[in-house]
């Protein structure tokens, strides 16, 4: 049981006992091993015997359903039953084949009667779980309970006086792309909606010029203070079988509560999110969807969803944003295109490996065919300015490098796009290279797919026939060293804003995401995502089984790490980027970065090895 000794001597709360303690503690232990899918125990089930450890490999908890919490090696779980002698409060589940160490409930109790330390470290964790339970909503009826109406950072109302006509709340709805108004009476708030117009006023064939909003507008309001719940307010509004509910803060309106509010407020996967943000009408609608969606991905975080799946939920969102952003754009130009484009997203969005740190990495290709009264460059200069501004409108910071479609560099016709993208390989300078490190993971958001195809097989088409140009690839995923030291401690920033973290994006992520690409290419591997192109790789032979693993587990472990740390910023009210913070690492954590970049280390090794990059220092 030497290995058990070891993990224990390194593990929470017990290498804090003797090592004499220890060695006891392994002799009697059971290990068992728990297939990927099969449970360690279930809620409402009989009282636990045992404290669960986890050894190696993943479990979830689950309660009534719900993923509730992410177990890693070194953790442990069951002691709310044990400490109870309650029956379990959630099902443990094993996300992946799983190695689990047994301590039965006599000898856990002998601990914590004689070890203070190890009696605190639980009754903390006992604590907090008893609290997080009572506190944790299991419903959708509890977590309406939860949400204030003040907090749904709901559109502020349009409010015209009740002596205007209904011809002025016309051009307000048309001009402001709304569907009703309140309208200010002498005896408080009325609305009129556009189903009244038709109703009231259209259908009886009178002149909206000549009918006041007093005389139309619905008049007492259905509402509720801000103070007031989500669940309130849809029980009101199912009792009066109305879509819309005016909320109020110290006597005035300020703001509309409308049943698509609550759909995306409620919204807790693609479909419906997706359903939502291609039916808004507005900047500010799509706007007031991205601010939802940037709530609801933080909850995924926290819930600990793999990063992997993540990453490719929020490239399928921003997807969704960027597409209905066109169609904004085009209803402001009042123009549309006549000849085929692509907007296309590059880099992590064109990975689909999107973190919580997003801006615009965007480019545009047109066909440029010789037209009367057409100039698609002229048109596509004034499409791209507006485009780019209605994303900022939405939320989508701007690229920082410029790299985004308002740049001519970056919106070019198909020609031109393959004489320049054949000028990068042919010549892979240092300037040209850094193009193609941005340019080369791009795919079609919007628009004619067969532009950016067409674009691909040139470009594989161009390598086969420049082998030469891969090495000068790879040489980017050498670039940087992981941030460990010769003794396996941390390389940490010793100055400045970022004192005492690491970059895990230039020491980890880039390498690998680089020297994977590199790979890819020359073996022309079509895929853009990284887990997608080690799969590739693996089934040509290129990776062994257990090599592709190995990548792709330190890969998901450092987007974990990063998608954590940037959570943390976000909700502290700081803005996320690639840095995090060793020291905020549990000891598990810290040892699996270490074995990571070791991995890292070694991948670069093999880089140049294949590459003979040494001729290329």
């Amino acid at each position: 049981m030497l290995d058990a000794e070891r993990f224990l001597l390194e593990t929470e709360p017990f290498k804090d006992l003797n090592k004499e303690e220890i060695r006891r503690l392994a002799h009697n232990l059971m290990v068992e091993v728990f297939k990927k899918g099969e449970l360690l125990f279930e809620e409402g089930s009989k009282p636990l015997e045992f404290l669960y450890l986890l050894r190696s490999g993943a479990v979830v908890l689950k309660r009534q359903g719900m993923d509730i919490e992410y177990l890693h090696e070194g953790e442990s779980f069951g002691y709310v039953s044990l400490m109870t002698s309650e029956p379990p409060t959630s099902t443990a589940m094993a996300l992946e084949d799983s190695v689990v160490f047994l301590i039965n409930k006599k000898l856990f109790n002998d601990l914590l009667s004689r070890y203070e330390g190890f009696r605190e470290y639980f009754t903390r964790k006992l604590t907090k779980r008893l609290v997080s339970i009572r506190r944790k909503p299991v419903s959708s009826v509890d977590r309406r309970m939860e949400i204030r109406l003040e907090d749904m950072n709901l559109k502020a109302p349009v409010v015209l006086d009740g002596s205007l006509y209904v011809s002025d709340a016309i051009k307000e709805l048309v001009l402001k792309d709304l569907t009703h108004v309140l309208v200010k009476l002498p005896q408080g708030f009325g609305m009129l909606t556009e189903r009244d117009i038709l109703k009231k006023v259209l259908a009886k064939g009178l002149s909206p010029q000549e009918v006041r909003l007093e005389e139309v507008a619905t008049f007492p309001l259905i509402y509720l203070e801000g103070d007031k719940t989500l669940y309130d307010a849809m029980l009101l509004m199912a009792r009066h079988g109305i879509r819309k509910l005016v909320v109020f803060k110290e006597g005035k309106p300020s703001g509309v509560l409308e049943d698509r509010d609550i759909i995306a407020y409620e919204s807790r996967n693609a479909v419906l999110l997706i359903k939502e943000i291609d039916r808004a009408k507005s900047v500010e609608e799509l706007g007031y969807l991205y601010s939802l969606v940037k709530e609801h991905i933080l909850e995924l975080v926290f819930e600990g969803t793999d990063p992997e799946r993540l990453g490719e939920y929020i490239s399928e969102l921003n997807d969704r944003f960027m597409k209905r952003a066109v169609f904004l754009t085009l209803l402001r130009l009042g123009e549309e295109p006549l000849v085929p484009f692509s907007i296309m997203v590059l880099g992590s969005e064109g990975r689909k490996e999107q973190s919580l740190k997003t801006d615009q990495d965007n480019a545009l290709m047109y066909a440029d065919y010789p037209m009367l009264d057409f100039e698609p460059r002229e048109y596509f200069e004034r499409f791209s300015k507006e485009y780019v501004r209605v994303l900022l409108e939405v939320g989508f910071p701007p690229c920082p490098g410029n790299v985004m479609v308002s740049n001519p560099f970056w919106r070019r016709s198909i020609e031109e796009w393959k004489r320049e993208v054949a000028r990068w390989i042919e010549k892979p300078e240092p300037e040209n290279m850094l193009n193609v490190a941005i340019f080369f993971d791009f795919r079609n958001v919007f628009g004619d797919q067969s532009l950016t195809e067409d674009l691909w097989q040139i470009i594989r088409k161009l390598i086969e026939k420049n082998k030469g140009f891969i090495p000068f690839l790879a040489v980017d995923a050498v670039r940087f060293s992981p941030p460990i030291g010769f003794f396996r401690d941390f390389v940490v920033e010793k100055t400045g804003e970022h004192k005492g973290e690491i970059d895990i994006k230039k020491g980890g992520i880039f390498p690998i995401t680089q020297g994977v690409r590199a790979i890819a290419l020359e073996h022309g591997i079509g895929s853009r995502n990284t887990f997608e192109r080690v799969r590739e790789l693996e089934k040509l032979g290129v990776f062994t089984k257990e090599y592709a693993r190995d990548l792709e587990e330190a890969y998901r472990f450092l987007l974990s790490l990063r998608f954590k740390f940037q959570a943390q910023k976000m909700k502290e009210g700081k803005e996320p980027d690639n840095y995090i913070n060793p020291n905020h690492l549990s000891k598990t954590e810290k040892g699996m970065l270490k074995d990571v970049f070791k991995l890292i280390k070694d991948f670069q090794g093999y880089l140049y090895e294949r590459y003979r990059l040494r001729y290329f220092e």
